[in-house]
């Protein structure tokens, strides 16, 4: 039996074709509209095959893809049109972490670094550009002293400025609406919870671009702790 699957989720547009002859089967692959690549197994018995099949079958769904019954009226899929680099594509990028691989850092980012490889080395730029920006509004002492137990108290005994940028980094990586939401109401801070990766998704994509190793994006404004100087200022008074 053949069964067709297709996958036109995102950048995706690739086919995947499986049919089980007997003991053996045969998966043809590709992007849609080329002929694609074939492969076969064979096994000791047809269950075996069968049960393989499966296996591969629920891979690729948990992979977007869909079952369909032929890939003659498959629609064509539209190749979308260049975009640079601003805020609503930053935000686009940082809505397509996969929260459902979260402790796995590389696997949540994975759909976002794609995207970003995807582009030129100075929307990449651009994008370290924004994620600054966005790190340097929330550096002040209202937003560190809505922290839980590791708030800025004055004191610093307990304060660690590294600590208050990664939790800075939460904000932002949980998307432009919450972002906006504790840029304006401290208190929604998050309490324990950080998410420093977020700082080295450029980078990686900076590297992974050009093919170097150890480089990283220089930004004019620092995300550093304490660098928004006027936040920490107009707050102290």
């Amino acid at each position: 039996m053949k069964r067709i699957f297709i996958n036109q989720t995102g950048d995706s547009n690739k086919f995947w074709i499986t049919e089980q002859i007997d003991e053996k089967y045969i998966v043809k692959w590709g992007k849609i509209g080329t002929e694609g690549r074939t492969n076969e197994k064979e096994f000791a018995t047809k269950e075996e095959c069968s049960k393989e099949i499966e296996k591969l079958i629920k891979e690729k769904i948990n992979k977007g893809y869909s079952e369909t019954k032929d890939l003659i009226n498959i629609p064509i899929k539209q190749i979308s049109e260049y975009r640079p680099m601003d805020e609503e594509v930053f935000w686009e990028i940082i809505s397509s972490f996969n929260w459902s691989k979260l402790g796995n850092d590389d696997a949540v980012l994975k759909p976002a670094l794609k995207k970003l490889i995807s582009m030129t080395v100075d929307d990449i730029k651009q994008f370290a550009e924004i994620l600054a920006k966005k790190l340097y509004e929330l550096d002040g002492l209202i937003y560190a002293s809505n922290i839980g137990s590791d708030s800025y108290t004055g004191e610093n005994d307990h304060f660690s400025a590294d600590y208050f940028l990664y939790i800075r980094c939460c904000v932002v990586a949980n998307g432009e609406k919450f972002f906006n939401h504790v840029l304006t109401n401290p208190t929604s801070m998050p309490k324990e919870m950080d998410f420093e990766p977020l700082l080295y998704l450029a980078d990686e994509a900076y590297n992974k671009k050009l093919k170097t190793e150890g480089e990283f994006i220089e930004t004019k404004l620092s995300f550093e702790t304490f660098s928004n100087i006027e936040n920490w200022k107009s707050n102290c008074n």
